[in-house]
């Protein structure tokens, strides 16, 4: 890991740090102009690279809710499909996680455990319009299934050091289109003549 991280603003300043911004900010909201650039993109750029790869921390294996279910014995008439059951041809409608950003996988519950191979079946991410208020939702024909997802996790203490790169060098080229330029133009010159004084006083 490039610098040790506990906080956002540990990883803004990694950030600034690399594009050459030499300002610092103290927290997320501390009203700076970095800070404010900052707090626009910095969680859509976190949970952009969270989907991007399939990280160790971020995996989450959950029992998943069940919403709806296709008739056992199918619609046979006077039967018929309506929103009631889950969208054709799917016989089970499950809830999608708050926290989810990527469905990794949905599987069955072994039967024998452990068992050590468990393999993934088909899904569906749709969303349900039915419901109130409308969701995405999870479908499949797996009963009881188990969802493997990547989940939004905010705290930075818990980020491997290789999410942290990616995370703090995407961050970098966004913040870059606003802070350097004119602004580190300007840092330099302020710290030039700041330079040349101390000399002077110095010499005087």
């Amino acid at each position: 890991m490039a610098a040790s991280v506990s906080s956002p603003a540990d990883i803004i300043n990694v950030s600034l740090r690399r594009i050459g911004y030499k300002l610092r900010v103290a927290s997320l909201y501390d009203g700076s102009k970095a800070a404010k650039s900052a707090l626009d993109i910095y969680a859509q750029t976190r949970d952009e690279i969270l989907r991007q790869n399939d990280w160790t921390f971020a995996e989450r294996n959950i029992a998943m809710v069940l919403l709806k279910q296709a008739p056992a014995s199918g619609y046979i008439p006077p039967l018929a499909w309506s929103t009631a059951f889950p969208p054709l041809p799917w016989l089970f409608e499950y809830a999608y996680p708050n926290d989810c950003l990527k469905v990794r996988a949905v599987k069955p519950v072994p039967i024998f455990v452990p068992e050590f191979d468990p393999q993934p079946c088909v899904f569906g991410v749709e969303n349900d319009n039915s419901l109130n208020p409308p969701a995405k939702v999870i479908t499949c024909n797996v009963p009881n299934a188990v969802l493997v997802y990547t989940g939004q996790v905010t705290d930075p203490q818990t980020w491997e050091a290789d999410f942290v790169e990616e995370f703090c060098a995407a961050l970098g080229r966004r913040l870059a289109t606003g802070l350097v330029g004119g602004e580190v133009a300007k840092m330099e010159a302020s710290d030039e003549a700041q330079a040349m004084n101390t000399a002077e006083m110095q010499e005087g």
